[in-house]
């Protein structure tokens, strides 16, 4: 019986390489151990929002072994999605990550919906912009210093389409945390905060976001893009 939509992550035959003790061949046909991918509850919180927004086009920022490109990949093959649907930018894929995340999604069949840029995102995703593109949901996973992630995020609010919906992974970490500060402080109007944990921990999501937050625990925030900023060069600056 086919797979659904609905079937948790854990469930859909392309994603068994990433449950606990999976792993990878390379493109040497080397098999290597997974490490460093998206965490569980992140997979989880991946794919409940893109149950709910349907995006068309995704884009993720980071794509090491490919444990989230696979999983919206396999979601959008399963909603009947055609042609490019989501794109990685990478360009480490092939040195330190010995091409696992390629030779998977490819062996998946999933590579005719995959783009993968083999480039830095701040050269990568202006020609994203620059070409049209526009995406639904964007995934930013990739380095994590803080002037990396504001141009990260500085061209996905290019990028994202309103009602749109953006994630920043490893949020504790405390350049990203100085970016969603920003965002929370300067960008409030235009990015609406969502919890994390309306589905991994439904009864109390924003207690337990708040709790998280607090004590610097948060692995995954999240924002919507309600309308296009409007930000004269004079606009007031909120510190943070």
């Amino acid at each position: 019986m086919p797979a659904t939509p609905d079937m948790p992550w854990q469930e859909l035959p392309e994603m068994k390489p990433f449950l606990p003790g999976g792993r990878l061949v390379d493109a040497k046909g080397e098999q290597r151990e997974v490490h460093s991918a998206s965490t569980s509850n992140n997979l989880t919180v991946l794919q409940h929002w893109f149950q709910k927004l349907q995006p068309v086009r995704t884009l993720e920022i980071g794509l090491a072994f490919g444990a989230s490109a696979t999983l919206l990949l396999a979601l959008h093959r399963r909603v009947g999605h055609t042609g490019v649907c989501h794109h990685a930018v990478d360009p480490f894929q092939r040195t330190d990550w010995n091409g696992c995340a390629l030779r998977h999604i490819g062996t998946q069949g999933l590579a005719d919906l995959f783009a993968h840029h083999e480039a830095l995102s701040c050269f990568a995703l202006p020609k994203l912009h620059e070409t049209g593109e526009r995406f639904g949901f964007i995934y930013i996973d990739g380095s994590h210093l803080f002037e990396d992630v504001m141009i990260d995020f500085y061209f996905s609010n290019l990028l994202l389409e309103i009602g749109g919906v953006i994630a920043f992974d490893d949020s504790a970490c405390g350049h990203v945390k100085k970016v969603i500060a920003f965002i929370r402080s300067n960008w409030s109007a235009s990015y609406s905060e969502l919890s994390p944990y309306e589905v991994t921990a439904p009864r109390w999501p924003r207690l337990k976001q708040t709790v998280a937050r607090w004590t610097n625990r948060q692995q995954l925030t999240l924002f919507q893009k309600v309308e296009a900023p409007k930000r004269d060069w004079n606009t007031e600056f909120g510190d943070f």
